[in-house]
């Protein structure tokens, strides 16, 4: 179930309590209070949002910069185009998440579920990553990420043309099915 609401109303409705925000479009309009960034996304810096539940929430364009996501919920979320440099979604479930142009440079994703995730054009430069599985790798940029080359290779994942953290950009298309893509 799809349902609009506005930054304003989710913050205000969260810090009463409420946590379950499943299948919420984030919308950009009635921005009373809020700025919207300089690129014309919707400025949510530094929120704290902790154990909320965003299962198969649609985000466009939102700026989460410094945000605290742990523990949360966020299974089959669609981020298009979001930034979130440095944010913490440790221990989160971003299981079958679609993740697509979104920016996670720097952001702390360990213990986070991550299986199943369509990753194609993001970028998790210096970023903290445990492991996943049958994730779709399109474009993926890992340079400088917290994570092994082999876990990106292994567990099924769909690679191409995505960089490794150690720079080099495995051509493709390849399945990770336990051998080094390389």
């Amino acid at each position: 179930m799809v349902w609009e609401i506005t930054a304003e109303e989710l913050l205000e409705r969260y810090a009463d309590g409420e946590r379950n925000f499943a299948g919420i479009k984030l919308a950009h309009y009635g921005l009373y209070g809020f700025r919207r960034s300089k690129h014309s996304g919707l400025d949510l810096d530094g929120v704290v949002l902790r154990d909320i539940n965003l299962r198969g929430a649609y985000l466009h364009d939102v700026y989460l910069i410094g945000a605290d996501l742990t523990g949360s919920d966020l299974g089959g979320i669609f981020l298009d185009s979001c930034t979130l440099v440095r944010a913490i979604i440790r221990d989160a479930n971003l299981c079958a998440a679609t993740l697509c142009g979104s920016t996670f440079g720097d952001a702390d994703l360990r213990g986070s579920n991550l299986n199943y995730m369509n990753a194609s054009i993001a970028i998790f430069r210096q970023a903290q990553i445990g492991s996943f599985e049958r994730a779709i790798l399109a474009q993926t940029d890992f340079q400088g990420a917290h994570i092994d080359s082999g876990i990106i290779c292994r567990g099924w994942n769909l690679i191409w043309n995505t960089t490794m953290p150690d720079g080099q950009v495995v051509r493709g298309p390849q399945w990770g099915n336990g051998r080094d893509a390389r």
